[in-house]
């Protein structure tokens, strides 16, 4: 008798287990289309006032379909000397900003991951103190006028060169690689830097790769420290590009109507959009099989 009921008792848990399982599992297919339609719309949208015609790019509404394609805001922009020099001041602090920073960060974190460096825990507490606790917009400004970095691409990379939580993620990723293959390399009468080089570097591909993407979405998304330091328009990146043409609706002053190529304010505004966030979406996928393994590995130790 008493088996007959826990028999029963076992079976009502499992059926209601199961009514769970079915519940969150409908309502996890039912949110998540909503969600994708939610993330993915404004996207869509902004990619189809881009390729729309004068006419449709001006109506209101909901844009699913361009009604009549056409890529002259893509041409206007394209031909416009300011986007150019915007993209290429924005690919030279992105690309010398992640290999400052991928060096600065590698060469720190490697002796940090080393258990007889000397005063290690008041290194690493100066570390985490800078990431409670900044130095403030005005006197960073005044710091870097004074170092007279104004109107220069290092005013946007040396602030931040080097991040004192990328340092302590690809701290803790070199301190999982085995301590014999260093122990090895100095019996065989390597130096410190070689082994770095040579053998720390290679093994360190996942933690660097995350760090360079996190680094390189950083410096082509500011905006900020660009709008302050920078006040020649032939020193502007993309983003302030984009925030003028956005938010102070200035397109007309840096892409200009071409002969037979005359596109609305709205198709403009979204091809820059489409452009600037384009190089970011192409790179992204070359680091992401790093991205996983890094953050986690890098947060294995602490």
């Amino acid at each position: 008798m008493v088996k007959g009921e826990m028999m029963m008792k076992k079976r009502k848990i499992k059926d209601s287990v199961c009514l769970q399982d079915k519940v969150m599992m409908a309502i996890i297919y039912i949110c998540l289309p909503m969600i994708f339609v939610i993330t993915v719309y404004p996207f869509w949208q902004t990619v189809v006032l881009s390729i729309s015609d004068r006419k449709s790019a001006m109506e209101m509404g909901l844009h699913l379909w361009p009604k009549r394609i056409e890529i002259t805001a893509y041409l206007q922009i394209l031909q416009s000397q300011s986007f150019w020099n915007s993209l290429k001041n924005s690919v030279v602090r992105c690309v010398i900003g992640t290999l400052a920073n991928l060096l600065i960060v590698s060469l720190t974190a490697y002796p940090l991951s080393k258990e007889d460096l000397p005063f290690k825990k008041g290194i690493t507490w100066i570390f985490l103190f800078t990431m409670m606790f900044t130095g403030g917009l005005i006197p960073t400004y005044l710091v870097i006028k004074g170092l007279g970095l104004l109107n220069t691409v290092w005013a946007l990379i040396l602030p931040g060169v080097a991040s004192a939580y990328n340092i302590l993620i690809t701290r803790n990723f070199m301190k999982s690689i085995p301590s014999s293959l260093v122990e090895s390399a100095l019996i065989d009468g390597a130096g410190e830097f070689y082994i770095w080089m040579k053998i720390i570097l290679p093994l360190s591909k996942p933690v660097l790769a995350t760090v360079a993407l996190w680094v390189s979405v950083v410096q082509w998304n500011a905006y900020l420290d660009a709008l302050i330091y920078m006040t020649d328009p032939d020193k502007y990146v993309l983003p302030v590009l984009l925030r003028r043409m956005l938010i102070d609706n200035q397109s007309s002053m840096y892409v200009s109507d071409v002969e037979g190529l005359v596109s609305t304010e709205e198709s403009v505004k979204s091809a820059m959009i489409i452009i600037s966030t384009l190089p970011i979406v192409l790179v992204y996928p070359y680091v992401q099989k790093y991205f996983s393994k890094g953050v986690m590995l890098g947060a294995v130790k602490g």
